[in-house]
């Protein structure tokens, strides 16, 4: 069919992005977009090509015009893929089909109740109508972070690569300490950063910045390597953790460590033996690491594991990250002992912008200097403020 007469279904970024995900083998053993047999075949087993894949792979566009086109198109024809109005790929049709919304749903979220916000706005997006096909996109958001990683690990030579998702809404000192405890028995830590489609708090290239600024001045070189990972309506509900283990271990990790309080772990026991969701994943080869929750102890005064700190919980600080988060926003200088200054002075300038009317007199009224007003940044001044607050010599 002439180009300029080809037909075109428009998607959205989070579509686009899910795609890429399984053009560059992140999702296998998903390797393309599913036809009905497939569909109907991959949600009653759970399973595809004897691993573990908790719904089928499928596009189903929402809208009127999608769903128009959608109908009419034939075998062996080509349609357009548009994002943002931008020309991102296409697909050579094998077959169209009809999907239960309300089925696929809850095979992602473990339930199709409306009111839950995040369940709405999927079901809005989705169409009535699948196709699969043959998926050519034109450019990828994710082959270059993968590139990295692989070049990095055969460069490298090697041989114990864990992965690590982490929010970092906000990055504290817990996810330091369990950073260095992977880095321990391991050549390369990979840092998952979830890149949220949807802001909740801090926005991403503000929790890259801390990240990276943290990583680069206190760790090892070239020994962590943090990557965005786009967390689109397949990491949802309760498959998300099966899908970070396909992700993690097709980015070159053969080994997975995830915090014991993890909702998606689903820890239980059966037969006087723990279990988790790793207990019934089938062709997943992966170890997965669980580590206990951290807090610091005014006893010991120091960030200890509950199982080893033989004080109560009333002696406990609690790294939660909400309470850490409302603090920032609200201006509030996150103590110490459970984030850094430079992580402290990134977030909160980002935050806060242009806060002070007079930065540089105020630096030059509270902070030693060389007796000149001399220019410094909003980072600056509050390092220079968070230093002030360690010194404990009047206190």
């Amino acid at each position: 069919m002439d180009l300029q007469k080809r037909n075109k279904l428009f998607i959205d970024n989070e579509a686009f992005i899910t795609l890429s995900m399984m053009q560059e083998g992140l999702l296998y053993p998903v390797t393309h977009l599913m036809n009905a047999e497939e569909d109907k075949k991959v949600n009653e087993t759970k399973s595809f090509n004897k691993i573990t894949f908790p719904f089928s792979f499928i596009l189903a566009p929402a809208g009127k015009k999608n769903e128009k086109i959608l109908k009419q198109l034939k075998k062996d024809e080509i349609v357009d893929l548009y994002c943002e109005n931008k020309k991102v790929g296409e697909i050579k049709t094998e077959e169209v089909f009809k999907i239960d919304k309300n089925q696929r749903i809850k095979l992602i979220y473990g339930s199709n109740d409306i009111n839950n916000p995040n369940i709405a706005r999927t079901f809005k997006r989705l169409g009535n109508y699948a196709i699969s096909g043959k998926l050519k996109l034109i450019e990828s958001p994710i082959k270059k972070d993968l590139q990295n990683v692989k070049e990095t690990i055969k460069r490298t030579n090697a041989k114990n690569i864990v992965g690590i998702i982490a929010n970092a809404n906000p990055f504290h000192r817990v996810h330091e300490r369990i950073i260095r405890l992977a880095l321990e028995n391991n050549d390369i830590v990979v840092l998952f950063l979830a890149k949220n489609l949807k802001n909740n708090g801090i926005d991403y290239e503000t929790r890259y910045k801390v990240v990276t600024k943290i990583i680069d001045k206190f760790f090892p070189k070239n020994r962590v390597l943090i990557v965005p990972l786009h967390n689109t309506y397949i990491f949802a509900g309760l498959n998300e953790v099966i899908m970070d283990s396909l992700v993690i271990k097709n980015f070159g990790c053969n080994k997975f460590l995830i915090g014991q309080t993890h909702e998606g772990l689903g820890i239980h026991y059966e037969n006087q033996k723990t279990k988790t969701i790793f207990d019934i994943l089938k062709g997943i080869n992966l170890e997965t690491i669980t580590i206990n929750e951290y807090v610091y102890c005014d006893i010991c005064k120091t960030m200890v594991s509950q199982n080893s700190c033989p004080h109560g919980s009333h002696h406990h600080i609690n790294y939660h990250s909400e309470a850490l988060l409302e603090l920032l926003k609200n201006g509030i200088i996150v103590p110490s002992i459970m984030m850094r200054k430079e992580a402290n002075a990134i977030y909160l300038s980002s935050l806060f912008k242009n806060r002070f009317n007079n930065l540089q007199k105020l630096y030059f009224d509270l902070i030693p200097n060389k007796g000149i007003i001399e220019n410094h940044s909003e980072e600056e001044l509050y390092i220079a403020l968070s230093k002030l607050y360690q010194t404990t010599s009047m206190t």
